[in-house]
């Protein structure tokens, strides 16, 4: 500033009488900034009558902010044709700071603009950086003052030539509190629509808003980098906010949804076949089929009661039937990932013994001895009738009854011959049926 302009300056804004006035207000705006950001603070004045310059000074905490520029608010560049001010004088390191001061005169000369009455017009903005240290979820005041500069700068209005020294109300630079980052959503159980959520801390919060489509689902501790949520069907945000006291962060957010879960199709194909069969317990079964889907367990049913419980990949089963003339049921129920039971899938199987006999005992009698001889003589040749089962006079298990079976006997009776094939000595089943001869009935096996 030169002499002339602080002559000037001297003159308009101090040198002149004081005058009242009753609404003449200067006040200090308010705005906050993330720490190492830039934060703009606006000065208004709220007056009655028309204005042709004005001065301040504003201090602040030079720990947390430092002043960039001062330059002219929206009030003020209409002035002049839209010049704005003739006159805007800024310091930005005053003595008896930190703060900054400010001197503006509309109109050099000629004809004098002036800023008509009003209320909350802004002539100014204090653009500040704030520090990258300083604390998240603070607060720091910028307020009016007249001891900064040399000589001390008054807050005052010019107004028709008069100095008039209005109110002043201070501002307020707040630090925001670093927003979470890197939010990222993966699936965690189909069955339930349950997603993890994790994310970045960029601060020491007291502690973490979790929200749903905006509503509140859980307040986390500070520290938590990681949630559940259960997600819709349909798109839903998810947002994560930091908090540090009662100041909270920009929310955070990913939208997702839940893409629901289809079950597989049951097991298909099944096949079914008796492996072998015992005439005392029953039959060793084997069951096959194609498993179409993933499943978490399978059952095996027989006749309605639980068999087993395989594993969920088995493609095959074995097991036992109990002898019974009426068809048996095998059903196969697979239980889906998400713990649905698909529908069964049966096959049936009847297992009965074939007749049970003692081969060589011709006549039933639960005898091997040279009787039997003489009954399939009797039966071939004599016209005695055919035997009860003529499969116990098949002695030599040819599949015909014809005079080597007494001849088979007789050797191994008397000449050290080859015993009967199975089932001898004991009760059992023919090996190998189907031959063509019948066995109605054998009462010494059971």
């Amino acid at each position: 500033m030169n002499t002339i302009q602080r002559l000037l300056v001297t003159i308009l804004l101090v040198g002149l009488p004081m005058q009242a006035c009753s609404q003449n207000i200067l006040s200090i705006g308010n705005g906050s900034a993330l720490p190492g950001d830039n934060v703009s603070i606006d000065v208004q004045i709220t007056h009655d009558d028309p204005v042709l310059g004005f001065s301040f000074g504003a201090i602040h905490n030079g720990a947390v902010l430092t002043p960039t520029s001062l330059v002219q608010g929206a009030a003020l560049t209409p002035l002049n044709g839209g010049t704005g001010a003739d006159y805007f004088f800024e310091d930005l390191a005053p003595a008896n700071g930190p703060g900054v001061v400010l001197a503006c005169i509309f109109t050099f000369g000629g004809i004098l603009d002036s800023l008509p009455p009003g209320a909350d017009q802004e002539v100014a903005v204090i653009n500040y950086t704030v520090s990258p240290s300083a604390t998240p979820g603070s607060s720091t005041a910028v307020s009016p003052s007249t001891a900064l500069g040399v000589p001390p700068i008054n807050i005052v209005f010019t107004v028709g030539g008069v100095s008039v020294f209005p109110s002043t109300t201070a501002g307020v630079a707040s630090v925001e509190v670093p927003a979470p980052s890197g939010l990222t959503s993966t699936l965690a159980d189909i069955c339930s629509c349950s997603y993890d959520f994790n994310w970045t801390n960029n601060a020491s919060y007291t502690g973490i808003q979790v929200r749903l489509l905006g509503s509140l689902v859980a307040t986390l501790p500070g520290s938590a980098t990681s949630t559940t949520v259960i997600l819709p069907a349909s798109t839903a945000d998810v947002c994560v906010t930091g908090v540090i006291g009662p100041a909270s962060s920009a929310q955070t957010c990913v939208d997702d949804s839940c893409p629901g879960y289809s079950p597989p199709p049951p097991p298909s194909g099944l096949s079914c076949s008796i492996l072998d069969t015992d005439p005392v317990s029953g039959c060793t079964v084997d069951a096959s089929w194609t498993n179409p889907g993933g499943y978490s367990s399978i059952d095996v049913y027989v006749n309605g009661i639980l068999a087993e419980s395989i594993p969920s990949n088995a493609v095959a089963w074995q097991g036992a039937l109990n002898l019974s003339p009426d068809p048996q049921d095998i059903c196969i129920e697979a239980t889906d990932a998400c713990g649905g039971v698909l529908a069964q899938v049966c096959c049936q199987l009847t297992c009965t013994a074939g007749p049970i006999f003692i081969r060589g005992d011709c006549n039933a009698d639960s005898l091997y001895n040279i009787a039997d001889v003489v009954a399939a003589l009797s039966f071939l040749f004599g016209g005695a009738g055919p035997p009860p089962c003529g499969d116990a006079c098949d002695i030599n298990d040819d599949g015909a009854q014809d005079i080597s079976d007494p001849v088979f006997l007789l050797s191994n009776l008397f000449s050290s011959g080859n015993f009967p094939p199975a089932p001898y000595p004991d009760c059992g089943e023919d090996p190998t049926e189907p031959d063509g001869i019948d066995c109605s009935s054998f009462p010494p096996c059971p």
